[in-house]
């Protein structure tokens, strides 16, 4: 009895010791309330969060001097020591200062809104800096490595020979994705599938990806999202960065970038070379990888005239010879004594396809910060491309032009702001040579109004609704509404929607990319746009426990619905025909991904579920080649300053082929080892580790071998592939 007493007694006395203690944590500097700052009793599990008001508030704190840490990321942790009990009236007020090297706010440029990623109605997923420094340590002759892996984003191959490939997002066609760079429509028609394959990590700051209809934002083409790749600009600091890297598919690249500012004037400039032999792997005497030799120059100049205006006047610059076939025929015209490779000589017995092209573009951008935080923006350019496509059987050689100018101004008032501008497209091919695909020549304009408008309530919602209207001197006027939220449940938990409509000029071009140099094009009388409606529902959770842990988590539902989708249908007599087809396509779907830091990992898995049909076909009711799953798995760790360690692995499922067949589901690994001795860093790569190949399972390449069809491509053909760079940073 006196044992039980002695026990109810401690009991009491220990909850009568028990406290509170409520603190509200601001900015030392704008005094504002600092949302998600982490509070924790020290050597205890005893912690929470501050809420949209900055207030935290812990209990059960026993009796004694009791030590809280206050930390968040871009501010400097902070301790504060208390003895308990005392009386507390009202809160605890904390100043945290910020980090000396405080992170650099991630903003999207995309939306023309200037927003903080996590701020933008729009989904948008943005790959900074250190994904792109990354990228250029393991695979730095172009982005299709780490495109491929974002949920929701497919890397397609279409091409066994010339090794073309194109973005398709949320199972749509890769025409249905636009491309852009610095905010201009700058690839795409007849660069066709080499765009991507030229796009070089070192030279660029961010990626950002919109999933989902924008089309209100820059027209037609994006019915199913967006990619737009950023060019660095110069900083304070002097930077010269050389990428060194070769693999085992004998593939050389050299990349330079270097940057300086000096007061009012900056520039940059980026050079890259890449040599890659042409390599049979499955040795049917056909090459899987084909020859490729190209040159990149990207210089840019800056003039800061003032702390509210910038000037930016940029040259790009690329020349590529792609050759592939019948291994002969590319070693007997292979020749040294050519940087580029003269056309070869026509051999009717021996297959081979050869692109040569050359991009050539100018491009302005003006931007000024007028009173009252309004900003005013001004961009222009002018794309020449030119590409010779030669088989031992057919040729084609054609230019096109596009010239784009854009002016927006943007007009904040408070929780509101205002978006109004204007661009203009031009769209030219012609055929300057001896064409056997019968392209038609052709003249495009369109003309372009837009304007958004937005609502902000901070840590409440955010609002944005736009409209378009463009017209098209082929097709008339296209208008084009949208509307997203952002709605904040919680510090930690949002929901964001996002619909609206699109379209896409049809253009013989995307057909000759799929189809080839194999047969003639034609198409109906009248082709009628593309248009679509679409819209995406997601929610997102995000915590930062501690400097050393977070955790952020999205599902996203998607669908897309497209009339009067343009199909490839081939004829009697061995052409291909352009036609509506009698019915629309749809793509629906569920994307998931969690990112998470658990230091010092870092872990990614996502999952995509996509439903991509084709309602006007009742026998095969598929679009072809798109994984109806997909999973992928990242984790990377930092086991010291010098050393670095990655692994990755994907699922891809089974695909539709166009005949109703499924395909074999695979598995995709990866490894990088990273060691780091400043100034140098040495990756070792290895991609596909597994060695899956289609070429395994099925041919590519069939008869007769002088005029020879392929087969879609649905997973690699070129293998397992080791690579090892060398990079250096002054």
């Amino acid at each position: 009895m006196k044992y039980i007493l002695f026990v109810l007694i401690f009991f009491l006395a220990s909850a009568n010791a028990q406290n509170t203690f409520k603190v509200v944590v601001r900015d030392s500097s704008s005094s504002e309330n600092l949302i998600g700052v982490n509070v924790v009793l020290q050597n205890s599990m005893n912690g929470a969060s501050t809420d949209v008001n900055g207030i935290a508030t812990l209990k059960n704190i026993p009796d004694g001097e009791q030590t809280f840490v206050f930390s968040s990321v871009g501010y400097k942790k902070k301790s504060l020591a208390i003895h308990f009990p005392f009386k507390q009236i009202s809160p605890f007020e904390i100043l945290l200062e910020q980090e000396e090297s405080e992170l650099e706010e991630v903003l999207v440029t995309s939306t023309r809104m200037n927003s903080r990623v996590e701020d933008a109605p729009v989904k948008v997923e943005v790959l900074g800096t250190e994904e792109m420094s990354e990228e250029n340590s393991i695979k730095p002759g172009n982005v299709v490595g780490i495109l491929g892996d974002i949920s929701g984003v497919q890397i397609q191959q279409t091409s066994p020979v010339s090794g073309n490939s194109v973005v398709r997002m949320q199972g749509l066609d890769g025409k249905y994705t636009l491309l852009l760079r610095d905010g201009i429509p700058a690839f795409g028609g007849l660069s066709g599938g080499l765009n991507i394959l030229q796009i070089p990590p070192l030279d660029l700051r961010q990626i950002e990806i919109i999933k989902g209809p924008a089309s209100t934002l820059f027209g037609g083409g994006a019915i199913a999202g967006l990619i737009n790749f950023i060019s660095k600009e110069p900083m304070e600091n002097s930077e010269a960065t050389l990428t060194l890297n070769h693999s085992t598919l004998s593939e050389t690249n050299i990349n330079g970038y270097f940057s300086q500012r000096k007061n009012s004037f900056g520039h940059t400039l980026f050079a890259g070379f890449t040599n890659q032999n042409a390599v049979d792997v499955d040795g049917d005497n056909f090459s899987d990888v084909p020859f490729n030799r190209s040159l990149q120059l990207h210089p840019q100049a800056f003039f800061f005239i003032n702390d509210s205006t910038k000037l930016r006047l940029g040259i790009t610059t690329s020349f590529e010879d792609r050759i592939g076939g019948d291994m002969k025929a590319i070693k007997n015209n292979f020749s040294l004594s050519h940087f580029f490779h003269s056309p070869m000589n026509s051999d009717s017995n021996i297959y081979f396809e050869q692109n040569t092209s050359s991009y050539n573009a100018a491009d302005v951008v003006y931007s000024q910060t007028l009173e009252n935080k309004k900003e005013f923006s001004f961009k222009s350019s002018i794309n020449y491309f030119h590409r010779e496509s030669k088989t031992n059987f057919s040729s084609f050689e054609g230019k096109q032009w596009n010239g784009y100018s854009e002016i927006y101004e943007l007009i904040p008032s408070g929780n509101h702001s205002f978006m109004f501008g204007g661009n203009y497209l031009l769209d030219n091919f012609s055929n300057v040579g001896v064409d056997t695909i019968s392209l038609k020549n052709f003249t495009r304009n369109t003309l372009g109004f837009f304007s958004q408008y937005s609502w902000s309530e901070e840590n409440k919602f955010n609002l944005q609704t736009g409209v378009r209207a463009d017209w098209n001197s082929a097709y008339g006027w296209f208008v084009l509404p949208s509307a997203a939220m952002l709605f904040f449940v919680s510090d930690v938990f949002s929901v964001r929607v996002n619909a609206g409509s699109g379209y896409s000029i049809p253009n013989i071009l995307d057909a000759s990319e799929s189809i080839g140099n194999s047969s003639p094009i034609i198409s109906a009388t009248q082709l009628n746009p593309e248009r679509s409606i679409g819209g995406t529902l997601e929610w997102n959770y995000r915590k930062t426990f501690d400097e050393d842990f977070s955790l952020f988590i999205n599902q996203t539902f998607f669908t897309t619905h497209i009339r009067n989708a343009v199909i490839e249908t081939p004829t009697a007599s061995g052409a291909t025909q352009l036609q509506n087809a009698n019915g629309s396509a749809t793509s629906n779907g569920i994307d998931n991904y969690l990112r998470m830091l658990v230091a010092p990992c870092e872990i990614y898995l996502g999952y995509t579920l996509t439903i991509p049909k084709k309602n006007y076909d009742n026998v095969h009711p598929y679009l072809p080649l798109t994984p109806l799953h997909r999973a992928a798995a990242t984790i990377v760790d930092e086991i010291n300053e010098h050393l670095r360690i990655g692994i990755e692995a994907s699922y891809t499922g089974f695909q539709y082929r166009a005949n109703g067949s499924t395909t074999k589901g695979f598995l995709f690994m990866a490894s990088m080892l990273q060691l780091k001795f400043e100034p140098c860093t040495f990756v070792l790569n290895g991609e596909n580790i597994l060695d899956f190949r289609q070429t395994k399972y099925e041919r590519v390449v069939f008869p007769p071998y002088n005029r020879p069809s392929f087969a879609p491509l649905w997973a690699p053909v070129d293998g397992r592939v080791i690579n090892l760079s060398m990079l250096v940073k002054l």
